[in-house]
């Protein structure tokens, strides 16, 4: 499943990974574009040994009419934007697998 966000202010559309308990990954266009400036993000384990390193930028994310705050993690081996469980909590979201739908209940 996939939503449209605004991430300051560019538009893309991002695929829903609930696995993932982060916020934010983007790729390095969208990265880029982002005015803050990054910092250390830590680092990102995608299997149980397969880890990268990622640099974030704290970013005001619009979902659904939500206003957020939350990280842009940039990982350069990961050309996906991803939006993560994080988001979907802060926003107070509900999806809805059976119809493939988001919703603000």
């Amino acid at each position: 499943m996939r939503v449209k966000l605004t991430v300051e202010n560019v538009e893309e559309l991002f695929l829903i990974d609930t696995g993932f308990s982060g916020d934010l990954i983007v790729k390095s266009d969208v990265f880029d574009e982002i005015s803050a400036k990054p910092s250390d993000g830590g680092e990102i384990c995608v299997a149980k040994d397969l880890c990268f390193s990622a640099l974030q930028k704290v970013v005001s994310v619009n979902i659904l009419s939500r206003q957020i705050l939350c990280r842009a993690l940039w990982v350069p081996e990961i050309e996906e934007n991803i939006v993560g469980e994080g988001v979907l909590i802060k926003a107070g979201l509900l999806l809805d697998y059976k119809n493939f739908t988001i919703s603000d209940p």
